[in-house]
């Protein structure tokens, strides 16, 4: 965690709650954590400080002042910095460097001139550290780590705004051309280019889907590497149903196979796309609220089961892709749904509770514990983190006076292994349920029945409720299918084409009342009619 001037580490187990560990405090104005949790990196006024977290010393410092940005590369074997663009900072005008973590020598440096967060890092590795790549004005400039000062290879694409390397063994890079007088915007899909290859190349790319009504995109590779989604948006919608403008979701394989829009069947932004760690399916949270969260095969990118309709904006899956996440933070009031993936691919709901004020919500590395924090600048009341089991059950609650960020210590590959739900650890939503339950995952006593006209408006009404059967998870169904509850039922009989409504407005018990008074009337009917014969 990072409160005002300083970042302490604690230890989390089964045994202890919490307890503070080893390192202490550490004067430092951001933190990051190298992939395998290795290393520990905290940006000071004049420095970056490289700590070893196994043996808790202090393993290098580089000189940097001024750094407001920093990046490890897959392997930790470089660290990116980003230093402000003047005196007090890169005298020498190059802020944007990379250092080698083992020797702490410089290996590269150039001058970037803007600075966005969603961007960073402009120097992007492979997951074995061997290549590096940064886009640049019409161009793609690849790198063989092992020399950098070797000239760059340099991959020509015009016009382009984006480029986003791609996890896995075979690295490629997708990048965005926007639209441009009436030309469309393209997202293509580039291999690296070979490694004797030297100046400007031009490779085919190996995946191209044009765009219209596309000013931004966003891409999200699968972990492997083998498909991305592109969330595009635009300034302004057509259709003028959202002030916000648009947004729309895409689907391309790396090797071309299968381009195509992600069949979404609800009108609405598109608030949230994540994939499984295993890289076969993927989570969409989608349209106006109520928001439907639909499972997708990655196979061949159909709707295969859905999670439910509700106040969702965000979904988190855990590091072996067997719990997921679905909830609703911003300016959602923060309800939390936990699932679990059984083996024949369905979700079962396990536990439903509210995190109030959250900002941030991450897995633990051993995808049994979920760490869900309040932070500022975003809020500056309530700050604090609350650490859940993965059925909803509040485990720890610790408010703090002023926090800037809480994250887990990442774990390598193969420490932890994938564990199912322990026996008897599903939480029925009456213990908890969303609408009832208060900031600290407890029930809430039931309030006395108030009718909604005494409200004047403004009870528990809400546009971001579902209705009882779009809200649990089940089968995906196409709009307009019936269920198989409803297509099960009895169909009251009649004449050949006689076609019947169901009374609008009726209660159920208005609904079986006036049954009655028919059966009644008929059964009179047929004693007038039997005395009438007699």
């Amino acid at each position: 965690e990072r409160t005002p001037g300083v970042a302490r580490m604690h230890v989390h187990t089964s045994d202890k709650m919490l307890s503070d560990h080893e390192l202490g405090d550490v004067k430092t104005s951001s933190t990051l954590f190298s992939a395998d949790g290795r290393l520990l990196a905290c940006v000071g006024a004049e420095n970056v400080t490289i700590y070893d977290t196994r043996s808790n010393a202090v393993l290098r410092t580089i000189a940097c002042p001024g750094t407001i940005a920093t990046h490890f590369s897959p392997n930790a074997t470089f660290l990116s910095t980003y230093q402000k663009a003047n005196a007090s900072g890169a005298g020498d005008e190059k802020n944007l460097s990379v250092w080698r973590v083992a020797t702490g020598e410089k290996v590269y440096a150039c001058f970037q001139k803007s600075f966005q967060s969603a961007f960073w890092p402009y120097l992007q590795f492979s997951d074995d550290d061997a290549v590096a790549c940064r886009a640049v004005t019409n161009e793609v400039h690849f790198f063989r780590t092992d020399d950098f000062e070797t000239r760059a290879t340099r991959l020509r694409v015009p016009q382009i705004a984006l480029g986003k390397l791609s996890p896995g063994p075979n690295p490629a890079v997708a990048t965005f051309v926007p639209e441009k007088k009436g030309i469309p915007g393209s997202v293509s899909v580039f291999p690296p280019p070979p490694a004797d290859s030297q100046g400007v190349v031009e490779v085919t790319p190996s995946a191209r889907k044009a765009f219209f009504r596309v000013n931004e995109v966003d891409f999200q590779w699968a972990p492997d590497g083998s498909a991305v989604l592109v969330l595009g948006s635009c300034d302004v919608d057509v259709t003028n149903q959202s002030y916000y403008g648009e947004t729309s979701l895409s689907f391309m394989r790396a090797d071309g196979a299968l381009d195509c829009k992600v069949p979404l069947d609800k009108e609405g932004p598109v608030h949230e796309a994540a994939w499984s760690p295993t890289s076969k399916e993927f989570v969409v949270v989608y349209g106006f609220m109520p928001a439907k969260a639909t499972v997708f095969d990655a196979a061949k990118c159909e709707p295969k089961y859905q999670l439910g309709a509700g106040p969702h904006n965000t979904v988190r899956w855990n590091p072996f892709g067997r719990f997921v996440l679905l909830a609703g933070f911003g300016n959602l009031p923060g309800d939390m749904k936990f699932f679990d993936r059984k083996a024949d691919g369905k979700y079962k709901l396990v536990g439903a509770t509210r995190a109030a004020c959250s900002v941030t919500a991450e897995w633990s590395p051993d995808g049994r514990r979920l760490l869900t924090a309040t932070v500022a600048p975003r809020l500056n009341v309530d700050n604090g983190f609350k650490i859940w089991r993965y059925n909803g059950e509040l485990l720890h609650h610790e408010p703090r006076e002023k926090l800037y960020e809480a994250r887990w210590v990442p774990a390598p590959a193969g420490v932890h292994a994938d564990r199912p739900i322990s026996p008897g650890s599903v939480r029925k939503e009456t213990d908890a349920d969303a609408p009832g339950a208060n900031g600290n995952g407890a029930p809430k006593k039931a309030a006395p029945y108030r009718p909604p006209h005494a409200t004047s408006g403004s009870g528990n009404f809400s546009l971001a409720k579902a209705a009882p059967e779009d809200a649990g998870p089940g089968k995906y169904r196409p709009p307009g299918a019936v269920s198989s509850a409803s297509a099960g039922a009895k169909q009251p009989s009649g004449p050949p084409g006689a076609s019947f409504v169901e009374p609008a407005g009726q209660s159920k018990s208005a609904a079986k009342n006036a049954k009655k008074r028919a059966a009644a009337k008929a059964k009179k009917e047929a004693e007038a009619a039997a005395a009438a014969q007699k």
